[in-house]
C-alpha cells in the first residue's frame, strides 16, 4: 500500500512584472524554506506541482478524501478517494474531468492552488469551511504575496505592514481574528467555500462564493437523526481507515473523541495527553480498554507547557495562542505509535450547544445557570450585544469593541457581511460562524499542529456531517446530546462509562444529565473534589494556566525575551505587560490579556514590524549635537 503526507504549507508570490518580488524572503510558518518554483510571473514554495494537459499546474495544501458529483450537475453522489491514493492525483482526475468548477463537490480539508501561465492567471479554491486558510497581502508594485501562515505574508520585504488597532483589540478579548481579517494590516485570508483569481496582467482580485452554510432544518424525530449520523459517521471512519493503517484518536474522558474510538473499534490506539492520573485519564484508559484498543499516555508537565512558546511562535496566524497546538514537542511519539490520527474536533461547535448563545438565570451568590433555551438573535445590532457580553477581558486598549464591530458587520446586497465573509441571514451567521470560515474558531491552531505531525483528520469536517448538521433542528443542539446517543448505539458499554466532567454514564438522556451535570458541579465546587498533586493541574484534560502562571517564571522569561517587541503594538508597551503580570501574580486573572499578548510578541512577524518602526522612529527623531552648554563645541 502506499503512503502519502499531504503538504501542510505553501507561500508564494504572484505578479506580471517578470521578476516576482521574492528577494531575500525566507518563510517562517513551516519546513519549506525555498521558492522551488519559479518562472516570470509566479513563484511557489513546493517544487512538485501536477501538470494538467493544458498545461495548468495543480498544488494540493491539506487533503481531498472525496467527492460529490451532485455539486456539479451529476448524479452519482458522494464517493470516496480510493484507499493509498495520493490526494493530488485524485484532485488531477477530477479537474481533467470537470474542469475548475469540481472544487464545488470536494470534500476534504485543502486549498487548491492553480497556475494557468499561458491564461494569465493564477487561482485559489477553499473548502467549504477555509479549514487551510491563505493569507494574501499586495505589494506596492501589485504583485501577490500569500501563504497559508499569516506570518510568512508579514515578513515579505515588500509588504508594508503593521498592527491595525481594532483587529487586534478582536484578537486580544476573542482569542481569535474574525471573517477574512487578520491584526495585520492589509493582509486578509480568503473568503471560505470560494475560488479567487488573480488576473497577472491587469492584478484583478475576483471572488467567486460557490457555497455558503445554508440552514435547512427538518422536522423530525431525533431518534431519526441519530440512525442517519451514527450512519454516517461510521461510513466516513470505514473509508478513511481502509488502507490498512494503523489509526489512533487523540483520546480524552469525554464523548466526542470516545466516538471516534468507538467507530474505530478494536485494534486502535488511545493516545491520551496527561498530567497525572486524574478523573480524566482514568475514564480515557476505562475506554480504550472496553473497546480493546492500545491505551498510550503522553506525558505533560509545567516544563512541557512552558516550552510550548519557543516551539510554536513561528505557526500562529492570531488564531488561538502560543499553547494550543498542544501536541508539538511528542511528534516523535505520536509517529512512532500510529500511521494515522483522528480527532473529535468540532463536534461540539456543529451538533452541541456551543456556541450557541442561551439564556442565563442568575442564582445571587452561587453564580450564574446557563438554560438549555435559545436567546434568539435576529438582528446584527442583538449580535455585536451578544459578542461584547462574550469577549474573555477588558483590556486598556485605544480603541472601542464595540465601535470595530460595528465597522465590520453590516447589511449589502441582501446579505449580513461579517469582517469579509457573506452569510444569507443573521440567524446562519449565529449558528454557523464559528466555523464559517474555520479561523473564527480559537482551536484552529490545534488542528494545525496536528497536521503537522501525521496523517491526520477530524471526522466531524466531513462534507456529508456538516449537511447533516444544516439540517437538524437547532433544538436538538440545545436540548439533547446527539454524540451520547451515536457512542451508546455503537457500543452500550462505551457509553456506560462515567463523563469526566458531568459525572455521568453518557447513557443518561438530556434532562437527567443537565440536572445532574450542575449538581456535580455544584458538589465538586462547595463540598469536596479530588486534589491534584501542583495547584496548576486540574481533574480535566487541561492544565490550569492560571495557576501555571503564578508558580512558574517561564512568563517572566518571556517577557524579558520580548518585552521590546511591543513597540509594535498600539496601546501597549512594556509597562502595562509588566502591571498585568503583577496583578495576575497578585491573584487577579489576566491570563486571557497575558497569553494573547505573549502569542503576538514572541511572533518572528512581530520582531520583524518592531525593529522597523524602531528604525523609522530613529530616523523621524535624530540624535540632537551637543550645545556648549552640554560641554560641546558650538563653532
Amino acid at each position: 500500500m502506499a503512503w502519502w503526507f499531504p503538504v501542510t504549507h505553501l507561500y508564494g508570490v504572484g505578479g506580471n512584472d517578470g521578476t516576482p518580488a521574492t528577494g531575500g524572503w525566507k518563510a517562517v510558518g513551516g519546513t519549506a524554506h525555498e521558492l522551488h518554483y519559479r518562472d516570470e510571473a509566479v513563484a511557489v514554495s513546493d517544487g512538485g506541482p501536477r501538470r494538467l494537459a493544458d498545461g495548468t499546474l495543480v498544488w494540493l495544501v491539506g487533503e481531498v478524501y472525496g467527492f460529490d458529483d451532485g455539486a456539479v450537475g451529476g448524479s452519482a453522489g458522494h464517493t470516496s478517494c480510493p484507499a493509498g491514493t495520493d490526494p493530488i492525483e485524485y484532485c488531477v482526475d477530477l479537474l481533467e474531468g470537470h474542469g475548475e468548477r469540481c472544487v464545488r463537490g470536494l470534500n476534504g480539508e485543502f486549498l487548491l492552488v492553480l497556475y494557468d501561465a499561458e491564461g494569465g492567471r493564477l487561482s485559489f479554491a477553499t473548502d467549504r469551511l477555509a479549514s487551510v486558510p491563505l493569507y494574501h497581502a499586495r505589494t506596492a508594485d501589485g504583485d501577490l504575496v500569500f501563504s497559508t501562515n499569516v506570518q510568512d505574508v508579514a515578513v515579505h520585504p515588500d509588504v508594508e505592514t503593521g498592527f491595525d488597532p481594532g483587529y487586534l483589540h478582536e484578537y486580544v478579548v476573542f482569542k481569535r481574528t474574525l471573517g477574512v481579517k487578520t491584526p495585520f494590516e492589509g493582509i486578509e485570508e480568503l473568503h471560505p467555500g470560494s475560488v479567487t483569481s488573480f488576473d497577472l496582467e491587469s492584478g484583478e482580485l475576483s471572488t467567486d462564493v460557490h457555497w455558503r452554510p445554508r440552514y435547512r432544518p427538518e422536522k423530525r424525530p431525533f431518534e431519526d437523526v441519530v440512525e442517519e449520523f451514527t450512519a454516517t459517521f461510521t461510513q466516513v471512519i470505514d473509508e478513511w481507515t481502509a488502507d490498512g493503517g494503523e489509526y489512533g484518536v487523540l483520546l480524552s474522558g469525554g464523548s466526542d473523541s470516545r466516538l471516534v474510538l468507538g467507530a474505530l473499534g478494536e485494534g486502535a490506539v488511545g493516545l491520551h495527553m496527561t498530567d497525572w492520573t486524574n478523573r480524566e485519564a482514568r475514564a480515557a484508559k476505562r475506554a480504550a480498554d472496553v473497546v480493546g484498543a492500545r491505551f498510550v499516555p503522553l506525558p505533560r508537565g509545567s516544563e512541557y507547557r512552558a516550552g510550548s512558546l519557543e516551539r510554536n511562535r513561528h505557526l500562529s496566524s492570531c488564531t488561538g495562542w502560543f499553547t494550543q497546538p498542544y501536541t508539538t514537542g511528542m511528534e516523535d511519539e505520536i509517529r512512532g505509535e500510529v500511521d494515522g490520527l483522528l480527532s473529535g474536533l468540532y463536534a461540539d461547535t456543529l451538533f452541541k450547544r456551543f456556541p450557541l448563545p442561551e439564556r442565563t438565570l442568575s442564582l445571587g451568590p452561587i453564580g450564574t445557570l446557563t438554560l438549555p433555551i435559545e436567546k434568539p438573535i435576529r438582528t446584527i445590532p442583538e449580535y455585536i450585544d451578544w459578542l461584547v457580553e462574550g469577549a474573555y477581558c477588558e483590556p486598556e486598549l485605544p480603541t472601542d469593541l464595540r465601535s470595530v464591530l460595528e465597522e465590520n458587520v453590516y447589511w449589502e446586497d441582501g446579505r449580513v457581511i461579517n469582517h469579509g465573509v457573506s452569510y444569507d441571514s443573521v440567524e446562519e451567521m449565529v449558528y454557523f460562524g464559528n466555523l464559517y470560515p474555520l479561523s473564527n474558531d480559537d482551536d484552529l491552531l490545534f488542528q494545525h499542529g496536528l497536521s503537522r505531525i501525521t496523517r491526520y483528520r477530524t471526522p466531524f469536517l466531513d462534507d456529508r456531517l456538516i449537511d447533516l448538521a444544516l439540517s437538524m433542528p437547532i433544538e436538538y443542539r440545545h436540548r439533547r446530546n446527539l454524540i451520547n446517543r451515536a457512542v451508546e448505539r455503537l457500543d452500550p458499554e462505551l457509553a456506560a462509562i462515567e463523563h469526566p466532567h458531568t459525572g455521568v454514564p453518557l447513557t443518561w438522556r438530556f434532562p437527567a444529565e443537565y440536572v445532574a451535570r450542575s449538581l456535580v458541579a455544584a458538589w465538586r465546587k462547595y463540598v469536596h473534589e479530588e486534589q491534584p498533586p501542583k495547584p496548576y493541574m486540574t481533574n480535566g484534560p487541561w492544565l490550569d494556566d492560571r495557576e501555571l502562571l503564578r508558580s512558574h517564571d517561564f512568563y517572566r522569561e518571556a517577557i524579558e525575551r520580548y518585552a521590546d517587541n511591543a513597540s509594535a503594538l498600539p496601546g501597549i508597551d512594556r509597562t502595562v505587560i509588566d502591571r498585568y503580570y503583577d496583578e495576575h501574580r497578585d491573584g487577579k486573572d489576566r491570563l486571557v490579556e497575558l497569553y494573547t499578548l505573549m502569542t503576538v510578541l514572541s511572533m518572528p512577524a512581530t520582531e520583524r514590524i518592531a525593529r522597523k518602526t524602531t528604525e523609522e522612529m530613529a530616523r523621524e527623531s535624530p540624535v540632537a549635537r551637543p550645545t556648549c552648554a552640554d560641554g560641546g563645541d558650538d563653532r
